[in-house]
């Protein structure tokens, strides 16, 4: 009776040590568990926090930077007065043109030119300035020559006559000439002479050739020909327009905008013909106040060195 009472003993303390073993095993445990969720807390509110400080870093650093007078001693006087306004004055023509400026339906400016422009500015380290009160891009070529504005960043063409005026910077984008003409007209003056090709048949007396008023085809129509009337229309739309119903047989522009208007218009070309002048270039480029000398050769380096940039921007807004 003893022993048993005696093993009984022994069984109950067996089990007393085994329940504290267990309990402080699940304690530890309990403590392991909350050790290793701290960290993963601390880590988690130190990422947040690090995200408010690189989004107030952002936010700061979308404002211009302040310089000191002495900062400033150590640039150019074209450059240091743009640095001082904090803003580089942008020239762009008012009418959109799209996909190179245009106000989207939140009336926000968009567009390749004026993703450039806005790329310009921030690295130079001031802020853009849109001044739009142009009515054709020869009026932005006046103010830019007039110093109204920094820089003209609006699908501006080069040419001979805008460089006595104006810096161009490089080309960033290149477009052919091409005729938009009349089929049927072309067709009546093609029984009546025979040449080799569409613009060698233009080139003769008595047919007139539309135009858009202050763009640099009114030069460029001129050298292509020299013997026929110009009619001058307001904008591209009326002048392809002009050219369908055929109140002038042909029309001079560039590739890309023909091009456009006859993809967005698929049944017009039973009544139009789009001819290519491979011979023929229109480069795109920023005119630069030609007070500031050193402003167009910073541009000439951006350009350069951001190349791959403005090919993408271009290419994500089919050019």
């Amino acid at each position: 009776m003893i022993r048993s009472y005696g093993r009984l003993c022994i069984l109950l303390l067996f089990m007393l040590t085994i329940g504290l073993i267990l309990s402080s095993c699940t304690s530890v445990s309990r403590d392991a568990v909350s050790t290793i969720a701290s960290p993963q807390t601390e880590t988690a509110q130190s990422r947040a926090a690090e995200t408010d400080i690189t989004a107030a870093k952002a936010a700061k650093g979308s404002e211009p930077r302040v310089y000191t007078a002495e900062e400033l001693e150590g640039y150019p006087q074209d450059i240091r007065d743009i640095l001082s306004r904090g803003k580089l004055r942008i020239g762009l023509k008012v009418e959109d043109r799209y996909p190179f400026f245009y106000t989207d339906e939140e009336g926000l400016l968009r567009g390749s030119d004026v993703e450039l422009a806005n790329d310009i500015a921030l690295k130079l380290g001031v802020k853009p300035e849109y001044i739009r009160t142009a009515d054709s891009f020869d009026e932005v070529i006046d103010q830019v020559s007039s110093g109204e504005v920094d820089v003209g960043i609006s699908k501006l063409s080069i040419t001979l006559e805008r460089a006595k005026r104006v810096l161009f910077s490089n080309a960033y984008l290149h477009f052919k000439q091409a005729l938009l003409i009349n089929r049927l007209q072309l067709a009546e003056l093609g029984k009546k002479n025979k040449f080799p090709d569409v613009l060698t048949l233009l080139q003769q007396r008595g047919t007139q050739i539309g135009i858009v008023q202050g763009t640099s085809y009114v030069g460029f129509t001129r050298e292509l020909f020299p013997t026929q009337n110009q009619i001058a229309y307001k904008n591209t739309s009326e002048l392809f327009d002009r050219v369908r119903q055929g109140e002038v047989i042909a029309a001079v522009y560039d590739a890309f905008e023909i091009s456009r208007y006859l993809d967005q218009n698929p049944a017009y070309s039973l009544d139009l013909q789009y001819v290519q002048l491979e011979d023929q270039d229109d480069d795109i480029a920023i005119a630069v106040d030609p007070r500031r000398m050193h402003l167009h050769q910073w541009i000439n380096t951006y350009l350069h060195m951001q190349e791959k940039n403005i090919q993408r921007w271009l290419e994500n807004y089919g050019i």
